[in-house]
């Protein structure tokens, strides 16, 4: 009776057997990430510009079928290409190309990479038990790190991105799993996803300027000429126009005074040639200067007069002018 009744038994078993590998196979992992957004790049400042997306793992439909599982995902250059070692993000409206990386790590030191194309960096390996769990319940995150690096002040303003989609020179994903330890069979497979890395950069223009300093001077006798910098900084390819105010004390761009604390004043003017014969004011006095950016900083020179005129008492004289960039 009893040789009978472990027939069913052991059939049932074998019946499982058969079976259960067809269901592991039958099964998949899903893989999909969002877009890294760079947002707004300041490629005139001195500073990086950071952004970070997620690739995003689920093998849920293996729950309870598995005892281990490994991954690697691999990140080629994307589209864009490479530039001087670094990905690249390009324009549709520029000819220029915007340097990028991607990193596995929030300090920026591993190269989020792999073995497929021809950037190199180290592909990002997934195993153990603790993963096995999250990986067939809530799914898992890998963290990709962007980062755009400082000193690419020449780039054109435009749209820029880079598209990863082909399989498997952009994204390839390699995984094999295994069921009761190996006994039911393990299975290899290959997957992908796609993203894009883009961001923006818009027309931008710095400036710095220095005093204009008359000195020290006795009666007003005699002109007195001094000169000073004005430094500007414009993204490629933006025209822009620097233009002088009319000071605290004037009316025009021909009516410029200092004035001390008791309200006595010294006439004075700006030029922007050294032979005092151009006025400098704003564009619509039609008295600015014109010039065009190319991410390097640029140097006008302004040329100051305190004309022959009634010396007023002696004192602090000053006034304060408005540079305005116009782009």
């Amino acid at each position: 009776m009893t040789a009978s009744r472990s027939r069913p038994l052991a059939a049932l078993l074998l019946f499982l057997l058969a079976a259960f590998p067809s269901a592991v196979r039958a099964q998949s992992c899903s893989f999909s990430a969002s877009d890294i957004v760079l947002g707004q790049i300041d490629v005139l400042g001195g500073g990086a510009t950071d952004a970070v997306g997620n690739i995003d793992v689920d093998c849920s439909t293996f729950l309870g079928l598995l005892s281990s599982i490994e991954m690697e995902i691999h990140l080629g250059e994307g589209q864009g290409g490479l530039s001087g070692g670094l990905r690249r993000m390009t324009s549709a409206t520029t000819s220029t190309g915007l340097s990028y990386e991607l990193y596995q790590d929030a300090a920026h030191s591993t190269v989020f990479g792999g073995s497929y194309g021809s950037h190199g960096g180290q592909s990002v390996y997934l195993s153990g038990s603790s993963l096995l769990t999250v990986l067939t319940t809530s799914g898992v995150n890998v963290p990709v790190y962007a980062r755009v690096p400082a000193g690419q002040s020449a780039v054109t303003p435009g749209s820029y991105r880079s598209s990863f989609s082909r399989n498997p020179l952009d994204v390839r994903v390699e995984y094999r799993t295994c069921a009761l330890l190996g006994l039911l069979g393990c299975s290899n497979r290959t997957a992908s996803f796609s993203f894009d890395v883009r961001g923006e950069i818009s027309p931008d223009c710095r400036v710095e300027a220095d005093d204009l300093d008359f000195g020290s001077v006795g009666l007003l006798n005699q002109a007195v000429d001094a000169a000073s910098q004005i430094r500007v900084t414009c993204t490629a390819g933006s025209s822009f126009d620097v233009g002088l105010g009319y000071g605290l004390h004037g009316s025009d761009m021909n009516d410029r005074h200092m004035q001390d604390l008791a309200g006595n004043q010294v006439s004075y003017q700006v030029y922007r040639d050294n032979g005092h014969s151009l006025g400098w004011g704003l564009p619509a006095d039609g008295a600015a200067s014109t010039s065009a950016g190319s991410g390097a900083v640029e140097s006008f020179t302004v040329y100051g007069r305190v004309p022959v005129q009634t010396t007023p008492p002696p004192g602090n004289y000053s006034d304060t002018l408005v540079v305005t960039v116009t782009y």
